[in-house]
């Protein structure tokens, strides 16, 4: 029996197949270390509850900023800090359409030059719409978002996301056999069209319809879109015009890129600047709250 017994140990020592599984399967469970490591580490710190504050936070970097900030609940009354902004005063209004909130920061900051997006999510996980932040803080300043088209409530968790152009997803758009395509999208009574040239802004157009049959209020209103089509007038590569009637205006207003390559003085973020991509446009206007196709 002995000599049986290590005759087959020898037969096996000796096979090229037998060492070849062996060596495939050491290969293998090497391979799955690391994997079955993090899997198992992060489970387990779950459960003993660490990182429970900071769940769902991103810890790469891009540009020397974090990606994404923690978790907030909106029924909560704490503070959300993000790279050097501090988000506090965070209140949903009664009718649930607006979303207020305070901006800290030690140092003047433009958020227009910051790619901050807060974005929106159902039980940390359904992904429900993102707002961006607009405007100059000067130590603090208060803003108020429109989400009257989202389905937030104070059980929603909310985070601060740092989302730069380049890292906007391309879009599928149907051009013509000249290249062409539009983008056109709607809030109540404004309108922006796009025109694209392979993808790249080459026209937009704003057109703003007011209505009211008291006509103090609309003469007004008139007169403060005579202003401004005054303003615009004057710029290079821009024409305004209005039309009205006794109880209505339409504001149309122009920006052609052959001309000029950006309308930033006329302080509306949603003027792009030229070549600026399809995809990039329709990303930021889905973001102002606009129902863009």
């Amino acid at each position: 029996m002995n000599n049986g017994s290590e005759n087959l140990k020898q037969q096996k020592a000796g096979n090229p197949i037998f060492i070849l599984i062996i060596f495939v399967v050491l290969i293998g469970f090497l391979f799955y270390i690391p994997e079955i490591y993090q899997k198992y580490n992060k489970e387990i710190s779950n459960f003993l509850g660490g990182n429970s504050e900071e769940e769902g936070k991103d810890e790469t970097k891009k540009d020397g900023k974090s990606p994404k900030s923690a978790y907030y609940q909106l029924g909560n009354k704490s503070t959300l800090k993000f790279n050097e902004i501090t988000l506090t005063n965070i209140s949903l209004s009664d009718d649930k359409k607006n979303l207020t909130l305070t901006i800290d920061a030690e140092e003047s900051i433009n958020l227009d030059d910051l790619y901050y997006y807060v974005e929106f999510y159902r039980e940390r996980k359904t992904f429900l719409g993102r707002r961006v932040l607009h405007g100059q803080v000067t130590k603090s300043r208060t803003i108020t978002l429109d989400i009257s088209n989202l389905p937030i409530d104070t059980t929603t968790y909310m985070t601060v996301s740092y989302i730069t152009d380049d890292g906007i997803q391309p879009i599928t758009s149907s051009e013509d056999e000249s290249g062409l395509s539009t983008i056109r999208c709607t809030k109540d009574k404004t309108v922006y069209e796009y025109e694209f040239y392979k993808k790249k802004l080459s026209k937009t157009t704003y057109k703003y319809t007011y209505t009211n049959t008291n006509f103090s209020d609309l003469a007004d209103a008139l007169l403060k879109a005579q202003k401004l089509e005054t303003k615009y007038n004057e710029y290079t590569g821009v024409t305004a015009k209005i039309t009205e009637n006794d109880t209505s205006y339409i504001f149309l207003s122009e920006f052609d890129y052959s001309k000029v390559s950006s309308f930033q003085k006329l302080e509306d973020p949603r003027i792009y600047d030229k070549n600026t991509l399809n995809s990039v446009v329709k990303f930021k206007m889905d973001a102002e709250g606009f129902e863009c196709k």
